[in-house]
């Protein structure tokens, strides 16, 4: 059964993981974009505006002269319309105009340093012009602009990185949640079909929508199924019951030759023989009838809570003259009153059929335990012998029908004891395992615990 629990790391869970992660990886590559995309442009801007105010400045010059041009830097300084700093100086690097405190830059644009009002070193862009009286003029920007749209960028880039990723993770196990729900109901949908109850079908809530698709191809495949494992089960059915009778008469017939016929002599022998034939026939088809009367279901409604413990021991002290006649020795360590809800004489009779097993196929001298109690919120009853055991690639298939190990083929039976055993348990809503007892066979019947039990043990 898969585990749904939501504290699990499914796959559900990780399609939703990857989905933030790559959410998150677009949102960084997008704000990075944006970054670098408005840095550009912010440093374009810049750039334009000094070209713009520096080539003003040359015309100037060219027009008015040095005298002009200072000016015209000093009703600018006066003015502070803007963010501009200016820098006129003579070719031996004298200071002629300007407010701008800082060493003459080299021709060209430069990145330099400047002291503001406050003597605080500042970074600003600049580009220097050399004019044709040799004289330098600068024009500078102060780059706090583009700092504060650097830091105002990464802000909203991390904004928005975590709102990405608190949406995404909301998102993810709101999403995760959803879809375990649904998983839950037809995963518990198709456990109750694997227990026996063959009418169960999947929850359709939307028909339109992928699941409600996905449930109704699987209720169709599971009508389908039951119509075809239903007519096998008649068809099967049918034949053994329908044989019965004219086998009965048959046998009834063989009897009436053996009280008409002489007592002793090669025909008394052979009609014995064939009567005996006739009861085993007979056997294997109230078997198999009563396999199909399991598996279908039927009995269920007939289900009451029954003290396990009291079915066991009353097997287990049949069984005990019985071992001990065979050279053999059983043990039995019941744990009392242990209650499951079902019918006492199928699980009776499952019992049986593993101590028989049990008997039939180990050598005399051998041990047998049978051992009830509750273990993982379960019942759980076994069966362990010390003989020479199963292998375990054929432990699965000894429980199908007609089945049988290799050690048994000289001996009575048709191999449908372990699958009755497996029917009980599965109809019962638990299972049948076998494992190596190390050495010798170990069966588990497991059962559920009633649930007034199991509510009050948690």
């Amino acid at each position: 059964m898969p585990d749904l629990r939501p504290g699990r790391l499914g796959a559900i869970t990780r399609i939703a993981g990857w989905f933030v992660v790559f959410y998150t990886i677009a949102t960084l590559a997008l704000g990075a974009a944006i970054y670098v995309i408005g840095e550009g442009a912010l440093r374009e801007q810049m750039d334009d505006r000094i070209l713009a105010e520096s080539a003003y400045l040359v015309d100037v010059h060219r027009h008015m002269g040095v005298g002009g041009l200072r000016q015209t830097l000093q009703r600018r300084d006066d003015r502070g319309v803007n963010a501009l700093g200016y820098l006129l100086t003579s070719a031996s690097g004298r200071r002629l105009g300007g407010e701008l405190k800082t060493d003459r830059p080299p021709a060209g644009w430069a990145q330099i340093e400047f002291l503001d009002q406050d003597d605080r070193r500042n970074v600003a862009h600049a580009l220097t012009v050399r004019l044709p009286d040799g004289n330098s003029l600068t024009v500078a920007m102060e780059m706090a602009p583009e700092r504060e749209l650097r830091r105002t960028t990464a802000l909203l880039l991390l904004a928005g990185v975590s709102a990405t990723l608190l949406g995404g993770i909301i998102g993810g196990v709101l999403l995760t949640r959803a879809i375990r729900s649904r998983l839950r109901e037809m995963n518990s949908t198709a456990q109750g079909i694997i227990s026996g109850d063959m009418n169960l079908r999947m929850p359709i809530a939307r028909p339109d929508d992928e699941f409600g698709q996905l449930a109704g191809t699987l209720n169709a495949m599971l009508d389908r199924n039951s119509a075809l494992i239903e007519n096998l089960r008649q068809v099967s059915s049918d034949i053994a019951h329908d044989l019965r009778t004219p086998l009965a008469k048959v046998r009834q017939r063989l009897e009436r030759m053996m009280v008409l016929g002489p007592v002793e002599g090669p025909l008394h022998d052979e009609v014995e023989r064939s009567i005996l034939e006739i009861d085993t026939t007979l056997s294997l088809f109230s078997a198999l009838l009563r396999i199909a009367e399991v598996e279908a279901g039927a009995l269920r409604q007939y289900f009451r809570m029954f003290d396990l413990s009291a079915a066991v021991a009353r097997v287990c002290d049949s069984y005990v003259a019985v071992a001990e006649d065979s050279d053999r020795t059983l043990t039995c360590r019941l744990a009392p009153a242990v209650l499951i809800t079902g019918d006492v004489e199928l699980v009776s009779q499952a019992l049986v059929n593993l101590l028989e097993n049990a008997l039939r196929y180990t050598p005399p001298g051998s041990r047998m335990k049978v051992v009830l109690g509750t273990e993982g919120g379960k019942v759980l009853l076994s069966v362990t012998d010390n003989g020479p055991g199963v292998p375990e690639e054929r432990r699965e298939i000894l429980t199908q029908r007609f089945t049988r190990g290799d050690r048994s083929r000289g001996t009575p039976g048709y191999g449908l004891g372990l699958h009755l055993v497996q029917a009980v348990a599965e109809v019962h809503g638990g299972r049948l395992r076998l494992s190596n007892a190390e050495p010798g066979l170990r069966a588990d019947m497991e059962f559920p615990l009633p649930i007034a039990e199991t509510d009050g043990q948690g």
